[in-house]
């Protein structure tokens, strides 16, 4: 009697911007492909929505109708200091919104798509795992657990147990007011010192500011009052505006990441994977996430087309994990000693570059410790410039 095959060669697990290009990525390499989100798609997705324009790059497919805003200048701010303006040429990072981004993602993909169903359990059975919902149970070769921070592929499978979380509140505030667009509408502000291990931000988008904060680990922080607090310090008021908010699982940097070069953290089993946000794949410097969520998407793919998910840590190691663990010892370094660190690294124009030049994908974060060490090493010598005039 021939056994009976599975419904689908993959199911994904979330339709965030990791899902979607991990669909994207298995329909291209001609596996048949299901979408499961719980939610309704499109739905809203609170993200600040900076991606390097190289990230985009890598799809063979026109994102313009999804970029809102390319800025053409960062400013850099910390309570009581002179901010630091950096320009950047080219305007190398876009910015979308994430309802529009994930899905021309989905639609890019063509893969099958079941919303509004929730993913309740996940069961590995020989050559399938089953993947249980609200609705009924789906079969597949491969899952790939791509369902955010709070991961129900993740738990059902007994991956990242020890999930460190931090948390963001986000709002839009609409571009009415031309003193706002003059003010915001071409530039993205950083605003370091605003909340303990964390920042807000300011984004422009077509016709509104994407505006929030982070908190880039566990505690008990009011990000509400101190969003509040610093827009208004900026101008920018929130009454009346909803604020939403999410958990940041933040990249838990192994305590000697460069001696031993290899995986810290499963993340798959014989025939499941978790990409993103699940895989707790977000800067822990910046808490940046969406290139790394699509890389790992890709990384996932590559392990399922060979039929093998062995090697899956270690690729994650090799293309992600090694750069976050290097910016999760920056984070314990900037955000231990703010102020000292904003007045004499981020004012030295070398050290902004390298900075920048990791955010726009011109660096890796490898090396970057050697790198701040040398420029701080030439700025001491050679005298204080008053501003960086440009990265580029």
């Amino acid at each position: 009697m021939a056994m009976r095959r599975p419904d689908f060669d993959a199911i994904v697990a979330g339709a965030g911007a990791g899902g979607a290009a991990a669909a994207y990525y298995l329909t291209r390499a001609g596996l048949k492909t299901l979408v499961v989100d719980k939610a309704q798609l499109p739905r809203y997705k609170a993200c600040g929505g900076a991606i390097p324009q190289t990230a985009l790059d890598r799809f063979p497919f026109a994102m313009d109708s999804v970029i809102q805003a390319k800025p053409e200048e960062v400013r850099l701010t910390f309570p009581g200091r002179r901010p630091v303006d950096v320009s950047l040429p080219g305007r190398p990072v876009a910015m979308v919104m994430r309802q529009e981004f994930d899905a021309l993602l989905l639609a890019q993909s063509g893969a099958e798509v079941l919303d509004g169903t929730a993913v309740t359990g996940v069961v590995e059975d020989g050559a399938e795992v089953r993947v249980e919902t609200g609705r009924r149970a789906l079969t597949a070769r491969y899952l790939v657990g791509a369902d955010g921070a709070a991961s129900t592929v993740a738990r059902r499978l007994g991956l990242r147990s020890q999930r460190r979380l931090g948390g963001t509140l986000e709002a839009e505030v609409p571009l009415g007011d031309p003193g706002l667009r003059a003010d915001y509408g071409t530039r993205a502000i950083f605003c370091f010192g605003a909340v303990p291990w964390g920042y807000a931000w300011v984004f422009p988008k077509r016709d509104h500011l994407s505006v929030g904060i982070g908190r880039f680990r566990p505690g008990k922080v009011d990000l509400r009052s101190a969003l509040v607090v610093e827009m208004e310090r900026l101008g920018i008021r929130l009454d009346g505006i909803p604020l939403r908010g999410h958990p940041l699982p933040c990249y838990q940097a192994p305590l000697w990441p460069f001696w031993f070069n290899s995986p810290q953290e499963q993340l798959s089993t014989r025939r499941c994977l978790l990409v993103g946000d699940a895989a707790g794949l977000v800067d822990p410097l910046i808490g940046e996430g969406i290139r790394y969520a699509m890389t790992s998407a890709r990384l996932a793919v590559e392990a399922i087309a060979r039929d093998d998910l062995s090697g899956y840590e270690q690729a994650i190691w090799q293309e992600i994990g090694h750069d976050l663990a290097t910016s999760g010892l920056l984070a314990e370094l900037y955000y231990r000693l703010p102020g000292f660190c904003f007045e004499v690294g981020l004012r030295n124009p070398e050290i902004v570059q390298q900075f920048v030049g990791v955010l726009t994908e011109r660096f890796r974060h490898q090396g970057i410790g050697r790198r701040i060490l040398a420029a701080s090493a030439r700025w001491a010598l050679q005298g204080k410039p008053s501003q960086p005039k440009h990265v580029g």
